[in-house]
């Protein structure tokens, strides 16, 4: 039985994922440090340990460390990624569409590789999790993470009795199962009697609170953090989303309350990455840098600050991009952005069906004034949904055009197409309208082991989505990744023109 009294320790666990900074969790330590300093802590990355060497290392640490709390951050629980250059993508696409048997062939073998991946993968964390009961049947076993989030009352049936699992940002619910307080006004998930009880947070996180990081005390915690600092560091600027796509989650699990750390505390952490662990890259992590006009202060703030700092390193993150002025693009440019990272749609019925809550005109005019605020090296990457709901001949052509206005604005050299298929995640708009609809049963286990319903989840439906399948498959046998977006669209296109032309010669011969 899980004791009950205040946790004297806390042993974080990362389950294996891709090497990406851990933010989440050391905003979790950091601030627990904060607030209970008489608190032990410890953060291990099972990523960095050979796998069959994992468990071994697991025991050792619960052993040694003896915690009060073992706190599991679940990152990943899929390897299909309905995005460009993903063997999932790939697989499907060809096994749908491509006229070879030996593509079908091969991309039958692939996708059960993944799928069987899938399944190892979520047997293992959950094993890690079960393992760590064992080893330390006192303790308190908490699980968190994205991947947690996104399916939380489907995961919290699956693990030990007593887990208590934290949806979204967890500073404030650890404080709290570390006093051993109730916990009715977080948003946790837990089994009581047979039964999953969700509770949903009464208040969000208060990020203005937030000091700068103490990375001396964190890596006193969690050295390997020093293996982490070679590639883009994840710095977070705010958390929540105002908007309603149909098809994100992120509102979901941040909720809609757009709150922000102060500039200061932001810029302080950046300069410490790049002063104490010479980082050159930074990776803003909110949902979106420019969340909308109201953010648009603090957002000047941070560029004013990192102009003044002089850093050697560049930046980049998800940005929205309708709001930005003339002063507000020179400010991105002069601090060292990288890239403008976007999810973008040339077709404004596509962006109305899709809710994106932005204009087409609006985006455009702010590409036009990136171009004229200073714009030189960097990239343009259009991170573009193809087949959507409402996708039509029309809309296709739309995208396709305004990509071409693009590369004539900036010089098609600097524009990356990058192309993917939407993932339907549950609990998502998209996820309700297909359940309707009847894409999917409404019984479907969205955690499903069945390829057909995996399959289903990289939305592609026909008309369209056995041109746009092919277009994409001869597009990657003719170019290299960073340009298979580019030629994907050029063959769309021609297709489509030729389609049209056919069906205007049929009309003219009737006539």
């Amino acid at each position: 039985m899980a004791s009950t009294r205040p946790a004297k320790s806390v042993l974080y666990v990362r389950l294996p994922c891709w090497k990406i900074y851990p933010g989440g969790l050391v905003s979790i330590a950091d601030y627990v440090h904060k607030r209970h300093p008489e608190v032990r802590q410890r953060i291990i990355e099972l990523s960095l340990v050979p796998p069959s060497k994992r468990k071994p290392y697991l025991r050792e640490a619960i052993k040694n460390f003896n915690p009060d709390v073992i706190a599991f951050s679940w990152r990943n629980i899929q390897t299909f990624a309905p995005h460009d250059g993903s063997d999932a993508l790939e697989a499907v696409l060809k096994f749908e569409h491509s006229g070879r048997a030996a593509d079908k062939l091969q991309s039958l073998y692939t996708a059960g590789r993944l799928v069987w991946d899938y399944i190892r993968q979520l047997h293992l964390n959950k094993s890690f999790i079960s393992l760590a009961r064992r080893v330390s049947p006192g303790a308190r076993i908490v699980v968190g993470g994205t991947a947690f989030s996104c399916y939380p009352e489907q995961l919290i049936r699956q693990l030990p009795e007593g887990c208590t699992g934290v949806v979204g940002e967890g500073e404030r619910a650890m404080s709290r199962i570390i006093d051993d307080k109730p916990l009715d006004g977080e948003s946790v998930v837990y089994v009581k009697d047979g039964r999953v009880i969700r509770h949903h947070c009464r208040e969000h996180v208060q990020l203005e609170d937030f000091t700068p990081t103490d990375f001396e005390y964190i890596e006193g915690i969690f050295p390997e953090i020093r293996d982490f600092m070679d590639g883009a560091v994840g710095v977070q600027t705010k958390r929540g989303c105002p908007y309603s796509c149909v098809f994100c989650i992120y509102n979901v699990i941040e909720g809609k309350d757009v709150r922000c750390r102060r500039p200061s505390v932001v810029v302080e952490d950046v300069r410490t990455l790049a002063s104490r662990y010479g980082v050159k890259k930074i990776w803003f992590t909110d949902s979106q840098f420019i969340s909308s006009q109201k953010s648009i202060g603090a957002v000047e703030e941070i560029l004013d600050r990192l102009i003044r700092e002089r850093l050697e390193l560049s930046w980049t993150g998800y940005i929205r991009i309708e709001n930005i002025g003339h002063h507000l693009a020179k400010k991105m440019l002069d601090s060292g952005i990288s890239s403008f990272d976007l999810t973008f749609i040339g077709s404004q019925r596509i962006i109305d069906s899709l809710e994106l809550n932005c204009s087409l005109k609006e985006q455009m005019d702010a590409f036009r004034i990136i171009k004229g605020a200073g714009f030189t090296d960097q990239l343009i990457k259009l991170y573009i949904p193809l087949n959507t709901p409402g996708e039509t001949t029309g809309t296709l052509l739309e995208t396709i055009g305004t990509c071409r206005t693009l590369y004539g604005i900036f010089g098609k050299e600097r524009v990356y197409p990058w192309l993917f298929f939407l993932g339907v995640q549950a609990g998502t708009t998209l996820d309700e309208r297909l359940i309707e609809n009847g894409y999917f049963n409404g019984r479907y286990n969205p955690l499903s082991y069945n390829p057909f319903t995996i399959k289903k989840l990289l939305y592609n439906p026909p008309p369209l989505g056995r041109l746009i399948g092919r277009s994409f498959l001869e597009a990657q046998r003719r170019a290299s990744r960073e340009e298979t977006g580019k030629l994907a669209l050029d063959i769309i296109e021609e297709k489509l023109s030729k389609r049209q032309a056919a069906v205007n010669g049929i009309y003219d011969n009737a006539g």
